[in-house]
């Protein structure tokens, strides 16, 4: 890729634009040509960079988040890592509640990273105010000036892929994609790239 030729100015200039890989032994035995998009070459290792960073720069953009501002957020281990990282190059305190199905690597990993880490009990419904989405929550209500990401909820999520992901997909494949395969959590990446590959799909159909 050529945009790693050179010096990058920071590590955040790296998330996105993600090789496509073609497979060979898993289909060999199916008809057509098999691809995977290696999301874990972002700087955080998972597509969950590019939402984190979209969140926050949109509410830079907006003021809504400025300089000495905490982030907060509900996170089982991804969002988090992508958030804490951040967090560090851009000056932001990173407040996490996590669930405690979450491995106690990647508590430690967010804990490295300089995350505040509350571990909330995952039996317990979504409205209990001990669940980490009530806890995430509380803990901005309290936090001056603080900003709620919201992962599962912020319409971001799915913008962030619509922006980045998809058109990516469609430059690599030239354009010849006919099918997507995605593992979905919060719904962000299949929902936004899904969005943007079935709008060029339907402009060259009509």
């Amino acid at each position: 890729m050529t945009r790693n030729m050179g010096i990058t100015e920071n590590i955040l200039k790296l998330v996105g634009e993600t090789p496509l890989v073609k497979l060979h032994t898993i289909t060999k035995d199916l008809k057509g040509s098999y691809f995977a998009k290696l999301e874990a070459f972002n700087p955080g290792h998972s597509a969950k960079d590019r939402i984190a960073l979209h969140i926050i720069e949109d509410a830079e953009k907006k003021g809504i988040l400025k300089k000495g501002f905490t982030i907060v957020e509900t996170t089982s281990g991804n969002t988090g890592f992508s958030l804490a990282m951040i967090s560090i190059v851009k000056g932001y305190k990173c407040i996490l509640a996590v669930s405690d199905k979450s491995s106690i690597d990647k508590i430690d990993m967010l804990k490295s990273m300089g995350a505040e880490v509350h571990i909330c009990p995952a039996n317990v419904a979504p409205d209990d105010p001990r669940s980490y989405y009530e806890v995430a929550k509380r803990i901005h209500k309290e936090t001056k000036k603080s900003v709620y990401i919201n992962q599962y909820f912020n319409e971001l999520n799915g913008d962030a892929h619509y922006r980045t992901t998809g058109p990516e997909i469609w430059k690599q494949t030239e354009g010849k994609i006919t099918h997507l395969v995605v593992a979905s959590g919060t719904g962000g990446t299949i929902s936004g790239t899904g969005k943007y590959l079935k709008e060029k799909i339907r402009i060259l159909k009509y």
